[in-house]
């Protein structure tokens, strides 16, 4: 295969495998190893640990038992100095621990040149538990980065008084695991720009409006684009998947600003992308006792969503001006915090990639469809608010590189819907949730050395029956199917994550993960508890037929 044709399959890889969830392949194997055991009140993480290659890895520090407070505890970042590349696979570890006592879940992130490297929540700990867990993600996208030194940053912002006395320390570092002899490196992106802070942190966006921007002139051969993003909701947007229309907000005892939210992307101001918006739910959401040992889908390390940009490439690509890729979080009332990082892979044959966007069916905002049959009577107030949205739109582009023109085009199906039931009086407050955010995200590269198709389907289920009487249930899932099609062969690779915890007549959840990587590696565990202790503990390694 050409580098080119290389380049290519690995950035569609990349888009719809969404790196952070690659399945590894050949040579890596799932470690099988559970950390944690029955009857144990210890955070119980469904997600497996990464696969490690079978090569010893070098390791660097990034920091060891770091303190917070409300401030950053700063590194000096250098890359290992006996180790260099090229490397195969480039895994993030991170350990964390809160003393027993009292504290509020709280957000974390990791920095290197203002790139993030980790976004997520932490545990609560109990008087009687200080709860600790370890967890591992796969930076290989970052290794340009990774390859030279520079400063760096983790923030979990925690504050202390006389009533929230707990103090959270981590400890952090990398593997750098060499390419074995005879196989070839990954292809990895070669420029990452931060979609952050100055210097790196996350933005807060507060309304529809507000936005993140990257505003630079880039380089002048991108072949390839790829847009991740982190959307989390705070404060009011916390549970955002609970609100309904400002006009119902005081009737229904609600947030407002409705029940969508939706991450919009443009390039120097014309649509260009869209990110569906995962509802995360911390460990202390809703009611804290539904995520202990086990906590949400995702709660204690995000995922980002990758949003694929290769047809801008020639326009991104033209050099004479600085050019803007915007973020903005359709429905935000204040407020989320938002972060991500572009990454490009240029054409190593060329200076200069040209090209132009053929087609563009996205339009601005989304426009989602309310219904309403809230009524009152006798002082009872009941009925549905249902919200849906169908997005369906397809972004073309001819790029023309060192081997020739292609043309990339990005075809997404988006269908939404959040459909709530209230039951209001003055002795009870019942409401019930059905939300599902699919996605489709198709990209299909036709060149002269044949077509490279990539598909990804992403589900997001939830479910919440919160009465104010008779308890809690929550069923939160993820589920991500990918397929990718190159010079004739195929790859897929297939993840299921859920969890289904309750308060009603006791404390009970069950949690389970799945994933496949098409080639005979597999994973799987379950996990249930009651009364906040672990009462199973399932793991297999093999395959199902």
């Amino acid at each position: 295969m050409t580098f080119r044709a290389a380049l290519i399959a690995g950035a569609l890889a990349a888009f719809a495998a969404n790196a952070a969830f690659a399945m590894p392949l050949g040579h890596m194997a799932f470690n099988g190893h559970v950390p944690f055991k029955k009857g144990s009140g210890n955070v119980a993480v469904i997600e497996p640990p990464v696969s490690h290659p079978n090569e010893t890895p070098c390791e660097v520090s990034l920091y060891k038992k770091a303190k917070f407070g409300a401030n950053n505890v700063y590194f000096l970042y250098q890359p290992p100095a006996n180790c260099p590349g090229p490397y195969s696979t480039i895994i993030l570890s991170v350990d964390i621990s809160l003393d027993a006592g009292v504290q509020y879940d709280r957000s974390g992130t990791i920095w290197i040149g203002g790139v993030p490297l980790w976004f997520g929540t932490t545990a609560e700990p109990t008087p009687s538990l200080g709860p600790s867990w370890h967890f591992e993600r796969d930076v290989t996208d970052y290794t340009t980065l990774l390859e030279g030194a520079n400063t760096g940053f983790v923030l979990i912002a925690n504050y202390t008084n006389q009533q929230d006395t707990s103090i959270i320390t981590t400890s952090a570092k990398l593997l750098f695991y060499p390419v074995p002899n005879g196989q070839a490196a990954p292809v990895v992106p070669d420029v990452i720009v931060p979609l952050a802070a100055d210097g790196g942190g996350t933005v807060g966006l507060n309304t529809g409006t507000d936005t993140i921007a990257i505003d630079q002139t880039l380089p002048t051969n991108i072949a390839a684009a790829n847009l991740d993003v982190y959307l989390q909701g705070q404060s009011n947007d916390e549970f955002w998947y609970t609100c309904v229309p400002d006009n119902l907000s005081g009737e229904l005892q609600s947030c407002g600003g409705g029940a969508l939210r939706e991450g919009e992307i443009t390039v120097d101001g014309a649509p260009a992308g869209v990110a569906p918006v995962y509802p995360w739910i911390f460990t202390g959401g809703i009611n804290p006792r539904l995520w202990a040992p086990i906590p949400g889908v995702q709660t204690l390390d995000f995922r980002p969503f990758r949003v694929p940009l290769t047809p801008f490439a020639g326009v991104l690509s033209n050099g004479a001006i600085a050019h803007q890729v915007a973020l903005s979080v359709y429905g935000a009332d204040s407020y989320f915090s938002v972060t991500g990082a572009l990454m490009l892979y240029l054409d190593h044959g060329g200076n200069q990639v040209t090209g132009s966007i053929t087609q563009n069916t996205l339009t601005g905002e989304p426009s989602p469809v309310v219904r309403n049959t809230i009524k009152s009577k006798n002082g009872v107030i009941s009925g549905k608010v249902d919200t849906s949205l169908l997005r369906d739109f397809v972004i073309s582009g001819t790029v023309v590189t060192s081997a020739g023109t292609e043309q990339y085009t990005v075809t997404q199906h988006g269908h939404f819907t959040n459909r709530q039931t209230f039951h209001i009086s003055n002795t009870e407050y019942v409401q019930n949730i059905r939300q599902l955010t699919d996605t489709d995200v198709t990209t299909l590269l036709e060149a002269s050395g044949g077509n490279v198709t990539g598909v990804a389907r992403y589900s997001y289920p939830l479910g919440v029956d919160y009465d104010q009487r008779a308890g809690t249930t929550i069923a939160q899932g993820f589920l991500q199917d990918v397929k990718t099609s190159a010079n004739g062969s195929t790859t897929k690779s297939r993840l299921e994550d859920s969890i289904d915890t309750k308060t009603a007549q006791g404390i009970a959840s069950a949690a389970h993960y799945a994933t496949s990587d098409g080639t005979g590696n597999c994973f799987e565990r379950r996990l249930a508890s009651a009364s906040n202790v672990l009462t199973s503990v399932k793991t297999r390694i093999t395959c199902r037929k």
